[in-house]
Formats: structure tokens, sequence, C-alpha cells
């Protein structure tokens, strides 16, 4: 998009763009028109084109303002507009526009539209939309131990320093979550397992304490983590306030705002709705890959 330095170009550049908008239209800037009284009004961009055999005449009014449109633009640009018999009506502004102006403009069938834009700090908004992120991880791993005789007291250990004949016992489930349940979106406890040893075997809780078992009970809980994060647009276009969305021309290129590769760092979302976006809706679904595969495990299913 071209750099605006006045309001003049601020014109110009709304004219293009509706122009590659709608291309079998015919579109000019600043025009003087007759209005009903018989007196010349200028229009910043007028538009003029068919639709079922009708000539329609449409005229836009550009503000590039240090501030937001307000309810005193609308009603002169309502007057102003209707003199002519315009069949529809827009303003851009460059800054948006004020909540009771968006009403009114509504109110009398006017469009509200900005150029989507490229510097949020300059024009004061930012267009965009939500990015929706699913990620299934796993949030607890249980072991229990089946004792060949039940110990006098309870048995307090960690799980992740359980050991037989020198290795991991913890290292083995994790390598069958991946081989078997690695794209799992099942919530809740959705693995359990319980192995029988053939033979007894004694089982280490520390390096100095161990039982003797007669297999293991192995369960996982898989949970849902619900993330969300507001991306920024650049491109050329026109952002409407009435109705929340971008129109762009054809071919237009657009380009989005950096967005962080961790998905875990984005916002919290406590809905599973991911809202309505006519100009672009992403959802991503995530499994966390929380365990490295470990090479020379315990097998635990031939013990």
């Amino acid at each position: 998009m071209p750099k605006m330095n006045t309001g003049v170009d601020f014109e110009k550049i709304v004219a293009d763009i509706q122009n590659q908008v709608d291309p079998s239209a015919e579109v000019s800037h600043n025009e003087q028109i007759k209005d009903r009284h018989g007196h010349s009004r200028q229009f910043d961009v007028v538009i003029r084109g068919q639709f079922a055999g009708q000539s329609l005449l449409g005229v836009i009014e550009c503000k590039d303002l240090s501030k937001k449109v307000g309810t005193p633009e609308i009603d002169a640009f309502v007057t102003k507009a209707s003199d002519i018999n315009a069949n529809f009506k827009i303003i851009v502004s460059k800054r948006g526009f004020s909540k009771p102006a968006i009403q009114k403009a509504r109110h009398y069938g006017i469009q509200t539209l900005s150029l989507i834009p490229q510097d949020e700090v300059n024009v004061g908004f930012k267009v965009g939309n939500y990015w929706f992120a699913d990620i299934y991880n796993w949030d607890q791993i249980t072991l229990t131990l089946l004792f060949v005789t039940e110990p006098d007291k309870p048995v307090t250990f960690n799980a992740q320093n359980v050991i037989i004949n020198g290795k991991r016992v913890i290292d083995w489930f994790t390598n069958y979550l991946i081989d078997n349940h690695n794209c799992e979106e099942n919530i809740g406890w959705v693995v359990g397992l319980r192995l029988e040893f053939e033979k007894n075997q004694s089982v280490f809780v520390t390096e100095s304490e161990s039982y003797v078992c007669s297999g293991l009970q192995l369960h996982a809980k898989r949970t849902l983590v619900k993330k969300q994060k507001f991306v920024g647009i650049n491109g050329t276009g026109f952002f409407d306030w009435q109705q929340s969305k971008a129109t762009m021309p054809p071919q237009t290129q657009i380009k989005t705002d950096a967005v962080q590769t961790n998905l875990m760092e984005w916002d919290d979302r406590n809905t599973d709705e991911l809202g309505n976006s006519d100009f672009l809706n992403i959802q991503i679904i995530g499994h966390s890959n929380q365990f490295e595969y470990k090479e020379d495990t315990i097998e635990l299913d031939q013990l």
C-alpha cells in the first residue's frame, strides 16, 4: 500500500482499492455532482455500475482525522448523499468510528469502513482474528505395585524411580504411550495396563528399598488444554466495523503477525466455542510431545 502523506493520498488509496474490489465498476476520485437543488457537491470517491439492468450510484466520504469519526460526520454525510439520491453510501475513516456513529450509520444504511491498518500504533486499532488451539497431553501417570506379600505399612515412592533389573519401569510405559496413544483425543484415565509377571520380580523403589512383586498396574490420564491467540493481519483492503470482517481485492497478499510456536504460551480459552469469522478461522489440534523415546528399556511384557 502506498504511503499516505495527505488527505488526498488517503482518498486516492481508497479509490484504488475500491476499483480493485469491483473492477467492473467505474470509480472516480474527487468528483463534483449536482444535487436535487442544483448545487454542486464534492465527493471524495464516486462509484458507478450496473445491477439487474439498473444504473447504480455510490459515494464514499474519506475521513483522514486524528480521532474516530463521530455522529456529526455521519449526519452531514447522510444529508449530502441523500441530496444526490445515492444508492449506496460509505464512509472510510482512518481511525475508526465511535459506537454511536456506527449505530447511526447502520440506521441510515451507511457502511463504516477503514483501511486494514499497516501500523497499529499510528491508527489506534488492529484487524485480525483469533487462532484456536486444542492441545492434548498426559496429565498424570500412576504406577501400582502388586506385592507378593503385602507390606506391614503403606509404601510411598516416586514412579520415576522404580527400577527392575537396573532399568526404569516408567521408560517402558512412556514408550508404550508414544507407540500406541501418541494422538489420543479421549479425555480422562484412557490408558490402563495390568502386567502379571511369569516369575516374581524384585522391584526397587529406592536404591536400598525393594519389594517382591507379581506384577504392576500402570495408568495414564489424558487432558485437553484450550488456548487462543489474537493474530493481526496486514494487507490491502477494507475492514467493515458493522460486520467485523475484512474485504480484500482478489490476489491480495495477506500477512499475519508472527505467531508463537509454543502453543502453551498462548492465552487460556475457557470455552469450546471457536467464534465465527467470514474471513479466516484457524484451529490447531496439537498432541504434546512430552516424552522422549527411550532406547534399551526393560521389556516388562516379557518378564
